[in-house]
């Protein structure tokens, strides 16, 4: 069973180095980080999201490349939605690892969203989905950030990468 933490304000990471006995497990991790819709915010996430990742196990360049993608995508939530609170997920299982920020509240009562694909011309696509099947680990990781709406409005940005990836860009 989890704890509640509040914090007086948002947390600064000064330094993102680690040292060798500070590496995360990665292979089965789950991250979700929440903030209050305050100015600085979105910068609270990336910084979460890059200490986090660079204390993962995992190459330096997909560690940069991950918090990128989350620093960009907590930039765009908080710019396009006016949710009280958003979080950060970084999850991680045998298939790769996940980076996404959404204004979903994911309380135990709600159940899975169904997160639908957005098109460039902001359209959702509702064809192909399958009941339980999250869009976003479903893609090559050169697609970059994939944009998913709920049918009730909620929006995620995220990205994944596979374990087979083994270049960095």
């Amino acid at each position: 069973m989890g704890r509640a933490v509040s914090m007086r304000g948002l947390p600064r990471i000064e330094d993102h180095t680690t040292t060798s006995g500070t590496h995360l497990p990665v292979r089965h991790l789950a991250l979700s980080y929440e903030t209050p819709r305050l100015p600085g915010s979105q910068a609270a996430l990336a910084e979460v999201a890059t200490a986090a990742l660079h204390s993962a196990a995992i190459p330096t360049w997909l560690a940069r490349r991950l918090s990128e993608a989350a620093r960009v995508s907590a930039q765009f939530i908080y710019g396009h939605t006016n949710a009280a609170r958003y979080r950060l997920l970084i999850t991680a299982d045998d298939i790769g690892i996940t980076v996404a920020v959404t204004d979903y509240d994911d309380l135990p009562v709600a159940g899975r969203p169904a997160w639908l694909d957005v098109t460039r011309t902001n359209i959702l696509q509702q064809d192909g989905i399958r009941p339980g099947t999250d869009p976003l680990t479903r893609h090559t990781p050169d697609d970059g950030l994939r944009l998913h709406r709920t049918p009730d409005g909620h929006i995620r940005l995220g990205c994944h990468a596979p374990w087979y990836t083994t270049a960095g860009t």
